[in-house]
């Protein structure tokens, strides 16, 4: 089995508005309302990959149940620890004409010592379960980065495989409880700490250091996707994708990349199930591969490149 770790979830109202312009009236063609959150989809879709999931985090009230409700109708088990707050509500603003999306986050609901010590508890227990954690998504108030570098080690303790997909502050500390796979969250980003992202020098030189410290480290830079283990290195050159799409399609190249070593293959054959369920993905109204088939459609598309 494979637990989730969503500490600050979402629900996500994509809204489809054409001729998108500030400080005028808006109106939009299309709204759909889901459940979000980078460990939420990444739960979403291993599940349709037959996976048996536990999903767990921190959930508000209101959205909160939406989340929870979502997840178990699609045979995901819940273990939520429950705040007194608000689950945030996101809003991506997609203008197809224009080929743009715009997104609206909020922050989430304040965390406790307490919040935080009843979901550490729950976490332990869920440790003799399990065979992998993926752990990833942002931070609500409260919670420091360190909590996440906790929760590796404690599984690591235990015999767990840790999967890690994070930004940069929650990465640097999380390294040091030596995943089994780190995927930096990239998005929006040119540089990452003293990396240079627009060149590939930069990106491989951040693929290795990561890989230093995790069995597999993943680099996701849109229009290509490195995949490092040791001094092996496997290149995916990314096709242009759907813009809907865009909206997940990290976090269903990070599915794809955990379902792919859980069969043990190897690092070309990860590298390429990573991409082509991003594909998948991106051909989906919501964002998401609905089936093992749905990537099977894609893998034709995806080749490793060579890399000397």
């Amino acid at each position: 089995m494979i637990l989730t770790v969503t500490l600050n979830p979402s629900v996500d109202k994509v809204l489809e508005v054409p001729g998108l312009a500030l400080a005028t009236l808006n109106r939009a063609k299309d709204t759909t309302t889901q459940p979000g959150g980078k460990g939420v989809n990444i739960a979403f879709m291993l599940r349709a990959l037959n996976h048996e999931i536990t999903a767990m985090g921190f959930a508000g009230d209101g959205p909160g149940r939406f989340i929870q409700n979502s997840l178990r109708d699609a045979g995901i088990t819940t273990a939520f620890t429950l705040l007194p707050g608000k689950t945030r509500t996101n809003y991506v603003l997609v203008d197809p004409a224009a080929g743009s999306l715009t997104e609206l986050r909020s922050p989430g609901p304040d965390v406790t010592e307490s919040d935080i010590a009843v979901l550490r508890t729950t976490f332990e227990r869920m440790l003799g379960l399990v065979d992998m954690v993926v752990i990833a998504g942002s931070l609500p108030p409260g919670v420091d980065p360190g909590f996440c570098a906790e929760l590796a080690s404690l599984a690591d303790a235990h015999g767990v495989k840790v999967a890690l997909n994070a930004r940069e502050e929650v990465m640097n500390v999380a390294l040091d409880a030596r995943p089994f796979l780190a995927e930096p969250d990239l998005r929006d980003l040119d540089t990452y700490g003293g990396y240079d992202l627009t060149t590939g020098e930069g990106r491989l030189a951040l693929a290795t250091h990561v890989a230093q410290s995790a069995n597999i480290a993943v680099i996701n830079a849109g229009h290509e996707v490195l995949c490092v283990s040791g001094e092996h290195v496997a290149l995916v050159e990314v096709p242009a994708c759907g813009l809907l799409g865009r909206i997940r399609l990290d976090d269903a190249l990070l599915a794809g990349v955990i379902d792919a070593t859980t069969r043990g293959d190897s690092l070309e054959d990860i590298a390429r199930e990573g991409v082509a369920a991003a594909l998948a993905a991106a051909t989906s109204p919501n964002g998401q591969f609905t089936s093992r088939e749905d990537i099977q459609t894609c893998l034709d598309r995806v080749e490793v490149a060579p890399h000397a």
